[in-house]
């Protein structure tokens, strides 16, 4: 029996899609899309999709495509959480280019699956023990405590060198997760299977227990990037959503929180320490009631130079919406600047500039996401050499 699906594109507006009431109403309870009836019984115009992937609720398939080339967008992914971890295009498969979750899973099998032929990471873990022999150091205090005086057993804490670490736990945990999940791909499959037998003694995190700090050394540099898509597939992965009787699954990523992420990533490791700050916190009124968070701004001497927003695309036919040009006006009266930055994924207008009557001089500038990884980071750092720290028109320190 073939279960029922329906494919959504990121950032597309869809009319009239046939779609049960519960899918409908579980994808606006997420806040994945905007979704209004339409005039049939049994449709929806379907807008503002901002998160992409796969997601299964009560026996119908949901499949949300991005804009952004996958490989592209989990490559920006990987990068914004950790730029040490080298991403490279070939870590997945040609065919599965179509479907994140796909792509995600396939990349995780392979490299984990070359990471784990020098062997399986082991680490010293600190163990408080009673054992009938001294070992490691004796706690004293608390053999007279515990014990009362008793010779044995001895109250003693070792350090064991075991497989059992924060490491392989994460990289077990995604492991067997993915294994659970429909829809993994045949030869992702194959390798994770092979791969688990390397973890029969790690367990597994608790299902909604935060994940563990895990501090990588010299010898286990070589999982950096498989340890960073299994922590992006445990913090996207969901085997359950259960709202009365509709029940289902997901993997799904808000791709305008990854560009957002991976370009203020870019402009941080760029800029000298402490200069750059991103979703910077400040408030807009003299009572402190406003909040308001810039998602780049530049430093000096702790004083705001320069404001940047980045937003994943333009709206309205190629236009800036007007209400990005009100949030960044906002942000330059707040900090008395005469220019301010909107960056965008993509913009069909030529304008680069606009000038406000009696206010700021806003700059756009637009990235290319269709193009090799290293060559969007060097055209980020391009348009963060132009944005430059200008004059302030006013004085902003009275302000929380």
């Amino acid at each position: 029996m073939t279960t029922p699906s329906i494919e959504l594109q990121e950032g597309a507006r869809q009319f009239g899609v046939p779609m049960p009431y519960g899918v409908a109403s579980k994808l606006a309870q997420l806040k994945i899309a905007a979704l209004l009836p339409a005039a049939s019984p049994g449709r929806f115009d379907i807008l503002n999709i901002r998160k992409v992937g796969v997601l299964t609720i009560d026996g119908v398939t949901v499949r949300i495509q991005p804009k952004t080339p996958i490989r592209r967008l989990l490559g920006m992914l990987v990068h914004s959480r950790d730029p040490d971890a080298i991403w490279r295009d070939d870590d997945v498969a040609m065919d599965s280019d179509d479907d994140l979750y796909a792509t995600v899973a396939h990349a995780f099998a392979r490299t984990l699956h070359r990471s784990l032929a020098a062997g399986l990471q082991r680490g010293y873990i600190e163990r408080d023990e009673a054992l009938p022999l001294v070992r490691g150091r004796w706690r004293i205090t608390d053999q007279l405590s515990i014990r009362a005086g008793q010779p044995l057993p001895l109250e003693v804490t070792y350090d064991d060198f075991v497989e059992d670490i924060a490491l392989n736990r994460v990289l077990a945990t995604a492991v067997r997760r993915l294994l659970r999940f429909p829809g993994l791909p045949s030869e992702a499959g194959l390798m994770l299977r092979q791969d688990l037998r390397a973890f029969a003694d790690v367990p597994s995190v608790a299902w909604g227990s935060p994940l563990p700090y895990v501090a990588l050394t010299r010898g286990s540099e070589r999982f950096r990037l498989p340890l960073e898509l299994a922590r992006i597939i445990l913090n996207n992965l969901s085997l359950e959503h259960r709202d009365g009787a509709v029940v289902g699954s997901g993997f799904l990523v808000d791709v305008w929180s990854i560009f957002e992420d991976f370009v203020g990533a870019v402009v941080r490791r760029l800029a000298a320490p402490g200069v750059v700050r991103t979703q910077h916190q400040a408030k807009l009124d003299l009572a402190g009631r406003i909040d308001i968070k810039p998602d780049l701004v530049w430093l000096d001497q702790g004083a705001v130079v320069s404001c940047a927003d980045i937003k994943y695309k333009v709206e309205h036919g190629g236009r800036v919406p007007n209400a990005d040009l009100y949030q960044l006006i906002s942000y330059c009266g707040r900090f008395g600047l005469a220019e301010g930055h909107l960056v965008y994924a993509e913009a069909d207008d030529p304008t680069d500039r606009i000038e406000i009557l009696g206010g700021p001089v806003i700059q756009r500038h637009a990235l290319r996401l269709d193009r090799p990884l290293a060559d969007v980071e060097k055209e980020i750092a391009e348009i963060a050499s132009r944005i430059r720290p200008v004059a302030r028109v006013g004085s902003s320190a009275a302000l929380p």
